[in-house]
Order: structure tokens, then C-alpha cells, then sequence
């Protein structure tokens, strides 16, 4: 379990350092904010598509480790050729290559990490931890060392190549994946093609619903501290939502696994957070205003995620699982803040942060809304108990 810990602490780290910086790195080659946002949503539009087509391998030849290495190989091309970027076809073939293989590492290592604990949420947690406090040191390290510098596409590749590096030690140590269970003969060959039940496309609905409302926060919350608060804190206010997600992250997979809680209830819980978060920082603009709702990410997200993930887990058959966490993190995340982030730039340059806010937080009621209309579907038996 260290080697399993130590990859979800080092692909977390990586975040850490590919997530802000990667629109500083596109801006540095010299392109306009609006080629910058083009080439942003390139790269989300391929971090969708990777996920869900690398799956159907891994499903098929339960090639967890190889195929997580190709992955983070090829991620780190990517970032090598950002690095020496010489014209915008090359630099929209980086990014593509970056998002289709880099977005695919997470997934894989939810589902591997699920079939090794045959589907414990409370261990899964412990470890999904290990991320939490990965992206939150490496954060906080790059803050206080005032690193990489911005100025340079060059020293930004390497801190990237640096975390990709550390990340693939450990996963050159996990223990070969269990093979999954045999089916029965006795199950219809109907029964076995039902890899998923309706509860899973509605959990979708659900978790996308919440997504494209936290798109409002991932996409505009810097804008946000430097436009409107006036406040240039940005890593200290991403490290502090990240850590207080910690303990809720630990607390949802203990209720989880004790069957305290049902996923569903927990993704409502989630969403109504998500309400009360957004209504702040629309009504309270102020450093204080933002610094209650940022420890509101313990419940948007800390309970959001093993709640996600531990409905997946039940929904969709294990032959079926790495297909499943892609769908959950391309349809449930990628697709609706790649929708969230374009509906929001257009409502924040005609009305402000006050409505983008306000109207976001709609989304996040229609989640609780899905999810107490279905209450009945979601609470109903599950196709995998482990």
C-alpha cells in the first residue's frame, strides 16, 4: 500500500505544478488571450475524449501499470514540447497529447486502487488522502520558494518533468492487479452485457449538475481574489480549500464503508454546500467572506469525491470499473466545466461576479433537486457489493 499511497501523494503533485501554470506557460509563447483560451479548450476537449478510450484498454487487458506508465510518459512528452514550442500547430499538438494521457492517470488509479481494496471506502480514502496532502505540500512549497519561475516555459517543464518523474517510482512498484471474479454460466448473456443500471447515468446527471456549478470557482475564484477582493493570495486560498478537504475526505469513506451514508446523500449534502459556498461570494465580497466559503471545499468536494467514486464502484460491474471512473471524471467533470467555464466567461463580462455567482449556484440546487426526485432509483440495490 506505500507504493499505492506514494502515486496518489506524486499524480496530486503534478497537478500542483500542471494546473495553474500550464495558461502561464501558453501565454509565454506570445499568444492572445483569445488563442490562449482557444488552446485551453483544446486541451479540455482532448482531457475528455482520453480518459474514456485509454479505459476500454485497461478494461480489456487489465494492463493497470503499463499502461498508467505509457500515460505518464507521454504526458511528460507533452510538457517537453510546450517547453520548446515553436509554432501553434505544435503547440496544440502538446496540449493534446498533455490532456489525453495526463487526464487518463487518475481514473486508472481510482479503479486500480478500488479492485485492490475490493471497493473499501474507508481504506480508499486513506490513501485518495495521500493526494490531498501531495497537491497541498507542493503547493505550499512552490509558494514559499517563490518557484517555478513565470517567465520561463523551461523552468515551469522541468518542475512539471520533476513531479512526473517522482510519480512513476512508485507505480514501477505496485503489485500485479487482482484478476476479477469469473462469470457465473449460469448468467444470461443479456444480464452479463449490463455493465451499468439507471443509477449510475442518473448519479452523472447528478455529479455534473455540481461540477458545472464548482466550474464558477475553478475557472474565475483568482480572478475573483485580484479583481474584486483585491487580494493576491491564490496559492494560500487553493492550498487552504485543498487541506480542508482532508478530514471529510476520511470522515465520508468511514460513513461509506460503514453504510452510515449512501452516496447519493452525500453528493446532495455536497451540492447544498456548493450553494451556500457560491451565495458567499456573491454576498460577502470580502477576505473574509472568501476565506469561510473556501473551508466549505471540505464538504463540496471532501465528501463529494468518495461519494463519486464509491458510486461508480457499485454501479457499473467491475469488468466494466476503469470505463466507469473515465465516464465519471470526462462526463461528470471534464464536459460540464468545459460548459460551466464558457457560459461563465460570457456571464462575468456582462454582469459581474455578484450573478455569475448567484446563477451558479442554481446548478448546484438542481443537483439536490435530481437527486431527491430519484431518491427512490439511488437507494435501490446496486450491481456490485464489493
Amino acid at each position: 500500500m506505500v507504493s499505492l499511497y506514494a502515486s496518489f501523494f506524486f499524480v496530486y503533485a503534478i497537478m500542483a505544478v500542471v494546473n495553474p501554470y500550464l495558461q502561464v506557460m501558453i501565454r509565454n509563447l506570445g499568444y492572445s488571450h483569445d488563442l490562449v483560451g482557444f488552446l485551453l479548450a483544446v486541451f479540455e476537449t482532448a482531457g475528455i475524449v482520453g480518459p474514456l478510450l485509454v479505459a476500454s484498454r485497461v478494461d480489456k487487458f487489465e494492463s493497470s501499470k503499463n499502461t498508467i506508465l505509457f500515460c505518464a510518459v507521454l504526458s511528460a512528452l507533452g510538457i517537453v514540447l510546450l517547453m520548446v514550442s515553436t509554432s501553434i500547430w505544435m503547440t496544440m499538438f502538446a496540449l493534446i497529447l498533455l490532456a489525453f494521457f495526463f487526464r487518463s492517470l487518475v481514473p486508472i488509479i481510482d479503479s486500480y486502487a478500488n479492485n485492490r481494496l475490493n471497493g473499501d471506502s474507508q481504506k480508499y480514502t486513506l490513501l485518495r488522502s495521500g493526494g490531498t496532502i501531495g497537491f497541498v505540500l507542493f503547493s505550499l512549497l512552490l509558494a514559499v520558494t517563490h518557484r517555478p519561475d513565470l517567465t520561463s516555459n523551461s523552468n515551469i517543464g522541468f518542475h512539471a518533468l520533476g513531479a512526473f518523474f517522482l510519480f512513476a517510482l512508485p507505480v514501477l512498484a505496485w503489485k500485479k492487479e487482482p484478476k476479477r471474479p469469473k462469470i457465473p454460466r449460469t448468467v444470461s448473456t443479456q444480464e452479463e452485457g449490463r455493465w451499468y443500471d439507471l443509477a449510475f447515468l442518473v448519479g452523472l446527471v447528478i455529479i455534473g449538475l455540481n461540477r458545472i456549478s464548482m466550474s464558477s470557482i475553478a475557472s474565475f475564484f483568482s480572478l475573483y481574489l485580484v479583481e474584486e477582493l483585491g487580494v493576491n493570495a491564490i496559492s494560500l486560498m487553493n492550498a487552504i480549500a485543498a487541506g480542508s478537504e482532508f478530514g471529510a475526505l476520511i470522515l465520508a469513506g468511514y460513513l461509506l464503508q460503514r453504510k452510515k451514508v449512501l452516496p447519493v446523500q452525500l453528493l446532495m449534502i455536497s451540492s447544498g454546500a456548493m450553494v451556500v459556498r457560491l451565495l458567499i461570494y456573491a454576498l460577502v465580497p470580502t477576505f473574509g467572506g472568501a476565506l469561510v466559503a473556501q473551508f466549505l471545499h471540505s464538504l463540496c468536494y471532501g465528501f463529494f469525491h468518495p461519494a463519486a467514486i464509491f458510486l461508480v464502484a457499485r454501479r457499473v460491474r467491475r469488468s466494466h470499473r476503469t470505463l466507469g471512473m473515465s465516464m465519471y471524471v470526462s462526463l461528470g467533470i471534464g464536459l460540464p466545466t468545459v460548459l460551466g467555464s464558457s457560459l461563465g466567461g460570457l456571464i462575468l463580462e456582462q454582469f459581474g461576479y455578484r450573478v455569475l455567482f448567484m446563477g451558479y449556484s442554481l446548478f448546484a440546487l438542481a443537483s439536490v433537486m435530481v437527486g431527491l426526485a430519484n431518491y427512490k432509483l439511488m437507494t435501490s440495490k446496486t450491481l456490485e457489493t464489493i
